[in-house]
Protein backbone atom coordinates (compact mmCIF):
# COMPACT_ATOMS: atom_id res chain seq x y z
CA UNK A 1 0.00 0.00 0.00
CA UNK A 2 1.31 3.43 -0.89
CA UNK A 3 1.95 5.45 2.04
CA UNK A 4 0.34 8.77 2.18
CA UNK A 5 3.04 11.30 2.30
CA UNK A 6 4.07 9.54 -0.95
CA UNK A 7 0.54 10.02 -2.31
CA UNK A 8 0.73 13.69 -1.95
CA UNK A 9 4.30 14.55 -1.95
CA UNK A 10 6.86 13.78 -4.52
CA UNK A 11 4.92 14.97 -7.61
CA UNK A 12 5.78 17.87 -9.53
CA UNK A 13 3.17 20.10 -11.62
CA UNK A 14 3.87 20.29 -15.38
CA UNK A 15 4.86 23.62 -15.99
CA UNK A 16 3.64 26.40 -18.62
CA UNK A 17 5.15 28.58 -20.13
CA UNK A 18 5.91 31.58 -17.36
CA UNK A 19 3.46 34.08 -18.58
CA UNK A 20 0.60 31.87 -19.75
CA UNK A 21 -2.68 33.49 -19.16
CA UNK A 22 -4.85 30.34 -17.90
CA UNK A 23 -2.12 27.24 -16.77
CA UNK A 24 -4.40 24.28 -17.34
CA UNK A 25 -3.89 21.65 -19.79
CA UNK A 26 -6.83 21.82 -22.56
CA UNK A 27 -6.17 18.22 -24.45
CA UNK A 28 -4.68 15.41 -22.91
CA UNK A 29 -4.19 12.54 -24.99
CA UNK A 30 -2.55 8.88 -24.79
CA UNK A 31 -0.24 6.24 -27.25
CA UNK A 32 0.12 2.60 -26.67
CA UNK A 33 2.49 1.90 -29.62
CA UNK A 34 5.79 0.21 -30.14
CA UNK A 35 8.53 1.19 -29.43
CA UNK A 36 12.67 0.47 -31.27
CA UNK A 37 15.47 0.66 -29.21
CA UNK A 38 18.57 2.83 -30.62
CA UNK A 39 20.73 0.65 -30.43
CA UNK A 40 19.12 -2.56 -32.11
CA UNK A 41 19.15 -3.47 -36.02
CA UNK A 42 17.93 -5.32 -38.17
CA UNK A 43 17.18 -9.38 -36.79
CA UNK A 44 20.07 -8.50 -34.11
CA UNK A 45 18.44 -9.22 -30.85
CA UNK A 46 18.65 -6.37 -28.09
CA UNK A 47 21.01 -7.52 -25.41
CA UNK A 48 21.47 -6.45 -21.76
CA UNK A 49 22.10 -8.35 -18.57
CA UNK A 50 19.14 -6.95 -17.16
CA UNK A 51 16.65 -10.37 -16.24
CA UNK A 52 13.63 -8.56 -16.53
CA UNK A 53 14.45 -7.13 -20.33
CA UNK A 54 12.63 -9.36 -23.22
CA UNK A 55 15.39 -8.55 -24.98
CA UNK A 56 13.28 -7.80 -28.40
CA UNK A 57 14.21 -4.64 -30.59
CA UNK A 58 11.15 -3.64 -29.70
CA UNK A 59 9.35 -2.52 -26.90
CA UNK A 60 5.72 -1.84 -25.77
CA UNK A 61 5.81 2.35 -24.69
CA UNK A 62 3.14 4.47 -23.67
CA UNK A 63 3.11 8.00 -24.58
CA UNK A 64 1.25 10.94 -22.83
CA UNK A 65 0.42 14.30 -24.84
CA UNK A 66 -0.85 17.16 -23.32
CA UNK A 67 -1.18 20.84 -24.97
CA UNK A 68 -1.91 24.28 -23.70
CA UNK A 69 -4.14 26.23 -26.34
CA UNK A 70 -2.74 29.12 -24.36
CA UNK A 71 0.54 29.23 -24.29
CA UNK A 72 0.88 27.19 -27.15
CA UNK A 73 3.02 24.53 -25.28
CA UNK A 74 2.86 20.96 -25.84
CA UNK A 75 4.26 18.19 -23.17
CA UNK A 76 4.92 14.65 -23.85
CA UNK A 77 5.93 11.73 -21.68
CA UNK A 78 7.12 8.42 -22.96
CA UNK A 79 7.80 5.44 -21.04
CA UNK A 80 8.73 1.97 -21.58
CA UNK A 81 6.61 -0.79 -20.14
CA UNK A 82 4.49 1.71 -18.54
CA UNK A 83 1.22 0.53 -16.19
CA UNK A 84 -2.02 2.77 -16.76
CA UNK A 85 -4.41 2.88 -13.79
CA UNK A 86 -7.86 4.30 -13.39
CA UNK A 87 -9.42 4.95 -10.40
CA UNK A 88 -10.58 7.59 -8.42
CA UNK A 89 -10.25 10.04 -5.96
CA UNK A 90 -12.26 8.16 -3.13
CA UNK A 91 -10.06 4.68 -3.93
CA UNK A 92 -6.63 7.05 -3.60
CA UNK A 93 -7.72 10.24 -1.53
CA UNK A 94 -5.74 12.62 -3.45
CA UNK A 95 -8.19 14.88 -5.14
CA UNK A 96 -10.60 15.14 -2.27
CA UNK A 97 -11.19 18.13 -0.32
CA UNK A 98 -10.27 18.48 3.43
CA UNK A 99 -12.47 18.76 5.89
CA UNK A 100 -12.13 20.88 8.49
CA UNK A 101 -12.65 19.22 12.31
CA UNK A 102 -11.91 22.05 14.60
CA UNK A 103 -8.90 24.74 14.22
CA UNK A 104 -7.19 21.71 11.53
CA UNK A 105 -8.16 20.54 7.71
CA UNK A 106 -7.69 16.57 7.28
CA UNK A 107 -6.56 15.32 3.84
CA UNK A 108 -7.60 11.66 3.38
CA UNK A 109 -5.40 9.18 2.22
CA UNK A 110 -6.41 5.66 0.45
CA UNK A 111 -9.05 3.93 2.42
CA UNK A 112 -8.18 -0.12 4.10
CA UNK A 113 -11.04 -1.79 1.74
CA UNK A 114 -13.04 0.18 -1.74
CA UNK A 115 -15.36 1.87 -0.43
CA UNK A 116 -14.45 2.50 3.14
CA UNK A 117 -13.09 5.33 5.45
CA UNK A 118 -9.34 6.24 5.02
CA UNK A 119 -6.71 4.84 7.75
CA UNK A 120 -4.60 7.92 7.58
CA UNK A 121 -4.85 11.45 7.30
CA UNK A 122 -2.27 14.54 6.82
CA UNK A 123 -3.14 17.15 8.48
CA UNK A 124 -2.77 21.49 7.74
CA UNK A 125 -3.79 24.62 9.69
CA UNK A 126 -5.62 25.86 6.50
CA UNK A 127 -7.79 24.71 3.51
CA UNK A 128 -5.95 26.38 0.60
CA UNK A 129 -2.55 23.59 -0.16
CA UNK A 130 -1.17 20.70 1.20
CA UNK A 131 2.61 20.67 0.66
CA UNK A 132 5.62 19.96 3.03
CA UNK A 133 5.54 23.79 4.49
CA UNK A 134 2.13 23.08 5.18
CA UNK A 135 2.22 20.24 6.62
CA UNK A 136 1.67 20.48 10.28
CA UNK A 137 0.26 16.57 11.30
CA UNK A 138 -0.60 13.23 10.79
CA UNK A 139 -3.39 10.66 11.92
CA UNK A 140 -2.96 7.04 11.78
CA UNK A 141 -5.43 3.96 12.33
CA UNK A 142 -3.67 1.09 13.65
CA UNK A 143 -5.57 -2.65 15.41
CA UNK A 144 -4.32 -2.91 19.27
CA UNK A 145 -3.98 -6.61 20.38
CA UNK A 146 -7.64 -6.86 21.21
CA UNK A 147 -8.05 -6.11 17.34
CA UNK A 148 -9.68 -2.76 17.96
CA UNK A 149 -9.04 0.26 15.97
CA UNK A 150 -7.33 3.25 17.83
CA UNK A 151 -5.92 6.09 16.13
CA UNK A 152 -2.40 8.15 17.03
CA UNK A 153 -1.84 11.55 15.92
CA UNK A 154 1.81 12.96 15.57
CA UNK A 155 2.30 16.96 14.66
CA UNK A 156 5.06 19.69 14.13
CA UNK A 157 7.05 17.97 11.47
CA UNK A 158 10.68 17.76 12.77
CA UNK A 159 13.44 16.07 10.99
CA UNK A 160 14.87 15.33 14.57
CA UNK A 161 11.60 14.86 16.13
CA UNK A 162 11.35 12.08 18.98
CA UNK A 163 8.28 10.36 17.12
CA UNK A 164 8.46 8.23 14.12
CA UNK A 165 4.85 8.29 12.33
CA UNK A 166 4.67 6.65 9.22
CA UNK A 167 8.02 7.76 7.24
CA UNK A 168 8.31 11.38 9.10
CA UNK A 169 9.05 12.66 12.65
CA UNK A 170 7.09 14.83 15.05
CA UNK A 171 8.10 16.97 17.67
CA UNK A 172 4.74 15.59 19.74
CA UNK A 173 2.67 12.33 19.28
CA UNK A 174 -0.61 11.39 20.75
CA UNK A 175 -1.85 7.99 23.14
CA UNK A 176 -4.27 6.32 20.96
CA UNK A 177 -7.71 7.40 20.65
CA UNK A 178 -10.80 6.00 19.71
CA UNK A 179 -11.60 7.80 16.50
CA UNK A 180 -9.81 10.26 13.97
CA UNK A 181 -11.82 13.01 15.23
CA UNK A 182 -10.01 12.38 18.62
CA UNK A 183 -6.67 12.53 17.36
CA UNK A 184 -7.37 15.82 15.22
CA UNK A 185 -8.64 17.57 18.37
CA UNK A 186 -4.86 16.54 20.16
CA UNK A 187 -3.22 18.19 17.02
CA UNK A 188 -5.34 21.44 17.07
CA UNK A 189 -5.08 21.87 21.08
CA UNK A 190 -1.20 21.20 20.72
CA UNK A 191 -1.17 24.00 18.05
CA UNK A 192 -3.17 26.55 20.07
CA UNK A 193 -1.26 25.40 23.43
CA UNK A 194 1.84 23.99 22.46
CA UNK A 195 3.84 21.76 24.77
CA UNK A 196 6.47 23.60 26.74
CA UNK A 197 9.72 21.38 26.42
CA UNK A 198 11.02 19.82 30.22
CA UNK A 199 14.18 21.38 31.34
CA UNK A 200 16.05 19.27 33.87
CA UNK A 201 18.15 20.99 36.07
CA UNK A 202 21.96 19.58 37.10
Amino acid sequence: MQLIEETYFGWDSLTHVLDCPNPTWDDVQIRHDEGTRPDASGTDPHTCTNALCSHRTTFTRLQLRLLCRDCHTVRIISGEGSTETCTTTADTGWGQTPHQTGGVWLWPGRPTAPGGEPHQYLVTLQPAALTRATLYGIITAYRDSNGVQRWIAGCAPDPDGAHPISTLRWRYASNAYDTAIDAAEFIDITHRFPQRPVVVAV
